[in-house]
């Protein structure tokens, strides 16, 4: 399948979604270098490029085809307006998709026997992916409520670490016990979250515990600066800050005046006495511990996502914080 992409911003990674679930894009250039016989529709990734096809529309005939709506851009109710301004059997298909578990399923918004409702779930069932096919309003509310419940989730997790420290009990392994259920599931951690000032406040008692019990100069901060902004920095004060980040940001000098940030984590954590783990990506999830503790000056780790097993951070970490888990601490 091949859509015009309408929109001079398509990100990578919906390049790289739609590849995978058979649809090829074709970039919106000059209109000698596409015709509708090359293409099966258009993909719209964000509201103002419907200006775009519709001065399209002469150029692409008056077949009608695939429009598909798809991308973290697309407003609530924009699919369902289309549809219900479009102009009958001679109207343009209107397909509103998401990808949810990881992209390996997807969510279908549009009639049920529309033709390219249809061949949207052949063309995603041929790369093993398992379509739900419902209304394009449903979708938009379903990707709305989503990161929601997936928030809720995280913030039960964190109460229920609070109640496993009091008892001297491992919340991993109770999470793991309850996620045998499968209504609950084995993940619970929620990285990509809508709101961290939960998860900022244990960093924060945490890190001031270990400021207390430690002799702590150089802290090292793993995670994008919009974490650390919702964060109390005064338990930092006096500290040598260094921030580990991967992501492509500015780090406005005003925020964090004395901090300094690396994207090489060999010298971000050299000569550190601790690291605190905001926000995990395959570099810190990949890393083997016995490296980490010789490039640091002190083994200390607080992690708030779980990033590395606990029997093996107990037996080689100086100290090992998580959430709900009190291996070899400084009590």
């Amino acid at each position: 399948m091949r859509l015009l992409a309408l929109s001079e911003e398509i990100t990578s990674v919906v390049s790289r979604d739609l590849k995978a679930c058979g649809i090829q894009l074709i970039p919106y250039g000059k209109q000698a270098e596409w015709t509708r016989q090359k293409v099966d529709g258009v993909l719209l990734t964000k509201e103002a490029s419907q200006g775009a096809w519709e001065e399209a529309l002469p150029v692409l005939s008056a077949t009608p085809g695939l429009l598909l709506l798809y991308g973290p851009s697309i407003p609530y109710g924009w699919a369902q307006r289309l549809v219900d301004n479009s102009d009958g059997d001679e109207a343009w298909e209107v397909v509103r998709m998401a990808l949810v578990a990881d992209g390996e399923k997807a969510l279908i918004g549009g009639t049920a026997d529309g033709f390219w409702v249809r061949t949207l779930c052949r063309s995603l069932a041929k790369s093993q992916r398992v379509s739900l096919v419902c209304k394009a309003k449903e979708v938009d509310e379903a990707v709305r409520q989503l990161p929601l419940y997936f928030v809720w989730k995280e913030r039960f997790f964190v109460e229920l670490g609070e109640v496993c420290d009091q008892e001297g009990i491992s919340l991993q392994t109770v999470a793991r016990a309850m996620g045998m259920d499968r209504r609950v599931g084995q993940d619970w951690l929620y990285p990509e979250r809508l709101d961290h000032r939960r998860v900022m406040q244990w960093i924060e008692r945490e890190g001031r515990l270990v400021a207390e019990k430690s002799n702590v100069h150089r802290v090292a901060l793993w995670g994008p600066a919009v974490l650390w902004r919702e964060m109390d920095k005064s338990w930092l004060q006096g500290k040598e800050v260094c921030l580990v980040t991967q992501e492509d940001e500015s780090i406005p000098n005003d925020i964090f005046p004395e901090w300094t940030t690396n994207r090489t984590w060999e010298k971000a954590l050299k000569d550190a006495d601790l690291l605190v783990i905001g926000k995990p990506d395959g570099i810190i999830r990949g890393l083997p511990l016995h490296e980490l503790v010789l490039c640091m000056k002190q083994a200390i780790v607080l992690d708030a996502c779980a990033c590395f097993p606990l029997q093996e951070a107990r037996s080689l970490l100086h100290s090992y914080r998580a959430i709900g888990e009190k291996t070899n601490v400084w009590e």
